[in-house]
């Protein structure tokens, strides 16, 4: 008997999708014509909606966020972490110069990932022309803050505390 043959793969064509909306590049040029941090906030939301739309489309599901699902309904548990981290995968993975999102720690009561300096499009655009005063104040810390409780929010885990105690600027 031939076992079926799953995906476990993300598609390019989602990744690009996001890309081309949401890129680092773009919000980082709003930014520096406006100089107006708000921006990130807006971007932030308005991109994880995004990836959670398209991530959830029969035509971009992996057999990894089917058993997550699978499981889920058996059971009543582990949606979190697992649920939200393919979300704030697909996001980062679609803007970011990353194949990977290096997560450190996922279990029933904590997810945390990094973000390693150099493959932050919003970051690195940033750097070409802020000062490095302007620059330590990070100025789109609100996006990426933004981003994840929205996802948590979408999945109804408003119980779930964002924070972010690390920066590029500062911790690399």
């Amino acid at each position: 008997m031939m076992q079926p043959k799953f995906n476990y793969n993300l598609s390019e064509e989602l990744f690009k999708s996001i890309e081309d909306q949401f890129g680092g590049v773009k919000i980082a040029e709003k930014y520096l014509n406006s100089k107006d941090d708000s921006v990130f906030d807006e971007w932030g939301k308005n991109l994880m909606e995004k990836a959670y739309e398209l991530g959830t489309k029969p035509e971009f599901n992996d057999h990894l966020y089917e058993m997550v699902q699978m499981v889920a309904k058996k059971t009543g548990e582990v949606r979190f972490p697992h649920e939200a981290q393919r979300f704030i995968e697909i996001a980062c993975l679609s803007i970011h110069l990353m194949s990977v999102v290096l997560i450190q720690t996922a279990y029933n009561k904590e997810l945390s990932f990094s973000i390693v300096e150099g493959t932050c499009t919003v970051h690195n655009k940033l750097k070409e022309t802020l000062s490095e005063e302007e620059l330590k104040s990070l100025p789109c810390k609100g996006g990426c803050k933004t981003a994840w409780q929205t996802i948590f929010n979408i999945l109804k885990m408003d119980d779930v505390e964002v924070s972010q105690t690390q920066e590029i600027p500062s911790d690399g």
